[in-house]
């Protein structure tokens, strides 16, 4: 009984994605792609050529090209521009987090401050609620500035396609 309920609580949590033979996707010539290999390599860059059996990719580090056999490629992901918009909320709320768990100090520096009437609860609420409000508002500006690259995944898992699934979690916050 346990692992039926199990399985279905891992299939109802958000942001799973479960893919039965998944289809490849093609990659164009020109277009950013990180790549991962067998041996455990990531290489950044722009693809510059591919065949049936191997993709060159145009290093952006070295400024010279490898070719990469397909059979050694473990995953394709490509990059594309982050919206500004999306940059900020992504980095503000993490700094949100970060100022209100450094926020909460207060109630620990609350004997020494010694507020009128305020309790320590109340001072961790405030600190809180003031650090996680600053830290979102520099984290968002942050974001804006410098929104990044954002990747997706193109291939599918290692083994798939050949009658098997492939199962893959994603949680964003």
């Amino acid at each position: 009984m346990t692992r039926p309920f199990a399985f279905l609580l891992v299939l109802s949590l958000p942001g799973l994605s479960l893919a039965a033979p998944a289809e490849e996707q093609d990659v164009e010539r020109g277009q950013r792609v990180r790549v991962t290999t067998t041996a455990g390599e990531r290489l950044t860059g722009r693809v510059g050529d591919k065949s049936s059996d191997a993709l060159v990719v145009e290093l952006d580090e070295e400024g010279g090209s490898r070719s990469i056999r397909l059979a050694d490629v473990t995953s394709v992901e490509t990059g594309r521009p982050q919206s500004r918009c999306r940059a900020a909320w992504s980095s503000g709320k993490w700094w949100a987090l970060i100022g209100a768990a450094s926020g909460t100090t207060l109630a620990f520096q609350h004997e020494q401050v010694r507020e009128d009437g305020a309790t320590v609860a109340e001072a961790a609420a405030l600190g809180a609620w003031s650090g996680g409000l600053l830290g979102g508002l520099i984290g968002a500006a942050i974001g804006a500035l410098s929104p990044g690259e954002e990747w997706v995944r193109v291939s599918p898992a290692v083994g798939a396609g050949r009658g098997e699934f492939s199962l893959s979690v994603t949680l964003t916050f």
